[in-house]
């Protein structure tokens, strides 16, 4: 057992908070948490949060009005903003590994191998999941964004670039999802703007 004050590995804090380990493994996890310092009792909450939210969800993207009004104000707002008056932010990755599919949503022979990717912010953090089509090699990619402390969300606009060229565009719901259906593999730039900040995800490699 860790001494006071000892980080516990990331990786095996998200096994532990969705139910992926042994009685024995989750109870020795239980006792390292008792003397974990800030920074893994932190973690623990973000992910908790994180499975309530995600568990038994499907992400969809919002309604077509109200997606097309978001894109519409965002090109126009892209078209006549001034340099320098958006606050940008590039998240960097704090985990990758593998995601069960939520019970009663989809199974891993429908949707093949599912992959997740964490990427962290000064203001939010960012969950990927994505996972091979059945019909062919191209992606799903689901996507939610999480505020630190509980702050107000806003609507985000988000784009899906590939060497500098936009793939395609969507907007969060009320929850801070979207998602993208029959994305080719490949490494791609995601970025999340409002009309005061933009963050962006360098370097996506998503492959099945």
């Amino acid at each position: 057992m860790p001494g006071p004050g000892k980080k516990i590995d990331f990786s095996q804090l998200v096994d532990w908070a969705e139910g992926c380990l042994s009685e024995e493994e989750a109870r020795a996890v239980d006792g390292q948490l008792a003397g974990a310092d800030s920074a893994t009792l932190a973690d623990v909450a973000w992910l908790q949060k994180f499975v309530r939210a995600t568990e038994g969800a499907v992400l969809e993207s919002p309604p077509a009005e109200v997606r097309n009004t978001l894109i519409a104000r965002f090109e126009a707002y892209a078209e006549g903003r001034a340099p320098g008056l958006l606050e940008r932010i590039v998240a960097t990755l704090a985990f990758e590994g593998g995601l069960r599919p939520a019970a009663g949503v989809r199974t891993a022979s429908t949707q093949g191998a599912r992959r997740q990717l964490i990427y962290s912010a000064d203001a939010l953090d960012i969950a990927l999941n994505f996972w091979p089509r059945a019909s062919n090699n191209d992606l799903d990619l689901e996507g939610q964004l999480f505020p630190r402390d509980d702050a107000k969300l806003d609507s985000f606009i988000i784009q899906l670039l590939r060497a500098e060229t936009q793939v395609a565009i969507t907007a969060t719901d009320d929850l801070g999802s979207f998602n993208f259906e029959s994305i080719p593999p490949g490494v791609y730039t995601v970025i999340a703007c409002t009309d005061r900040v933009e963050v962006s995800i360098m370097r996506v490699e998503l492959y099945p």
